[in-house]
Order: structure tokens, then sequence, then C-alpha cells
């Protein structure tokens, strides 16, 4: 059972998020339009639709639910994209013209709370034993953190131009991010229900839980930063270097992850966030065994 529920949020009024907590189930949803924005919707963005649409769904199925949370989401995926498919004009749209969403979820089922996380988001437990621990997605900043790190490689090691190495950073920032549900890139919720079998997944014992907070950190304003919007043009229609592709595959594969590094991208790129907490009572402590 969750109690003493408590919201807080930076966000600006523009921001796609929500979050909602029940007696047993709770939720971050951030969405975003993606670099080829199409609005085709009736809301104000189509991101905006996806994330009332996976709020309404996740409102009336949750609680009722008797499948894992995996395929519950699948199926929301599903239904959403159905629907979406039916605004005129959206067949003749390509996947990365189409809304996407990160988001957290938790569940108490039986004596374990089941976590769901994808994108953008995280899960923040705090345990009886006093210790805290972050369930996050961060495979978005983390490409980032290992392009800073190639960029460092090819001014130092290979003594490319400082403006060379600026202009080979800017066009690799919007390299990533259309890396989006595709293998060693990152993935979220949007028209491919695939990319749910990627989310991070696990569950915690209620006994060792003293209670959860769930953070959507900015996901609009990460993926689609000033930075990556000012060079999107020039690198897709312009100068597009697949010479510059090439050395980025070949040297990702050899850097390593860099969780401190992805935090701080996160920090500078993204002051946008939303967070609800709440404090976890097991079966024992209510007296029912869920």
């Amino acid at each position: 059972m969750f109690t003493n529920i408590q919201y807080g949020s930076s966000t600006n009024t523009s921001a796609m998020d929500v979050c909602s907590v029940k007696e047993d189930c709770a939720w971050v949803i951030d969405g975003a339009d993606p670099l080829f924005p199409a609005h085709i919707s009736d809301c104000a963005s189509d991101g905006e639709w996806f994330v009332k649409e996976f709020n309404s769904f996740l409102k009336k199925h949750m609680a009722l639910s008797y499948r894992s949370m995996e395929d519950l989401i699948k199926r929301g995926v599903q239904m959403i994209h159905q629907k979406y498919l039916k605004f005129p004009d959206a067949e003749k749209l390509f996947d990365l013209e189409m809304p996407c969403a990160s988001c957290a979820i938790v569940q108490i089922q039986q004596d374990q709370l089941v976590y769901f996380v994808i994108g953008n988001c995280e899960v923040l437990v705090s345990f009886t034993s006093k210790q805290t621990k972050s369930f996050s997605d961060l495979r978005l900043q983390m490409l980032d953190a290992k392009l800073l790190q190639v960029c460092q490689e090819l001014k130092v090691k290979q003594r490319m131009p400082m403006f060379q190495v600026r202009h080979f950073l800017n066009h690799m920032l919007v390299e990533n991010r259309l890396r989006r549900n595709i293998a060693e890139g990152y993935y979220v919720l949007g028209e491919d229900c695939e990319a749910v079998s990627h989310a991070l997944c696990g569950s915690i014992p209620l006994k060792d839980i003293a209670s959860v907070s769930l953070v959507c950190n900015g996901f609009h304003q990460y993926v689609n930063c000033s930075r990556v919007r000012k060079h999107l043009d020039e690198y897709l229609k312009v100068k597009r270097s697949m010479e510059f592709v090439e050395i980025y595959d070949q040297m990702l594969v050899e850097k390593n992850g860099n969780e401190q590094m992805a935090r701080y991208l996160q920090k500078e790129l993204s002051g946008q966030s939303t967070v609800v907490c709440f404090d976890v009572l097991d079966s024992k402590q209510i007296g029912v065994h869920k």
C-alpha cells in the first residue's frame, strides 16, 4: 500500500509529463515529439496526445491486470498506435515522425514491488536499511557520454583540429538521437511495441522498502535539446558525413558507459524534472496480503 504521497515539479507549462499514484501502483510518464515532429492528433502536440492516451490506459488496466507488466504495456502500446493510425495521413509517417514517451512504473504484486523503467525516467528506492538505490535508464545519456570520450580521443590521440572535433560532436549528438529503438541505441515507448522488451524490469521484496520516488528527468528537453535542433538540418540535409558516422561506430564499441558522466550530461542538457514520492507498507504492516 502506498501512503504519504508527495509531488514535486520544476517543469514548465509546456512539459509533457504526468504522474499518478494508486493504492498499489504508481507511474510517471514523460512524452516527446520526435526529431521530425508531425502534428496530426487533436492535442496541442502528438507527444502530449501519446502521454494522455498511455496515462488513460494505465488508469483503466493497471489495477485489474492479471498479465505481466511487460505484456500489459505491450498491449497498451499496440492499442495506442492503432488509434494513432486512425488520424488522417498517419500511415504516411515514418517511425521518427511519430511521438514517443519514457516512463517509470511500479506495482505491488503479492509480496514484491515490481518496477518497469524505459527511456529517461528513474525509480529511486529507499530501503529500511537506510540505503538508497536508483533504477534508471541512462542509455541515451551513456551514448552522449561515450561521444565525449570519442571526441577527446580524436583531439588528443589523432590530433584532429578542435573546430573539426566540435563539428563531429554536434553531428554525432544528432546521430545518437536517431538510434531510437535500435540495437546499441536507446529505447522508448512509441510505435514499436517490441521496444518494451528492452525496458529495465525487476522486483524488490516489500519488507525491505521504506519509500519510493518516481522521477521523469526532462525527456523531451534532453532528446530535443537546443544544441541538437540547431544542427539537425545541417547534419541530415546539407553536410551529413558518412565518414563521421563510420568513425563513430568503430570507436563507440570500444568505449564503456560512464554513469557519472551520463548524469552530468542530463543535468547540463535539461533542468526539467517531475517527481512523486510515497511510503510503502507491506502486507504484514497493513494486515492484507496483496
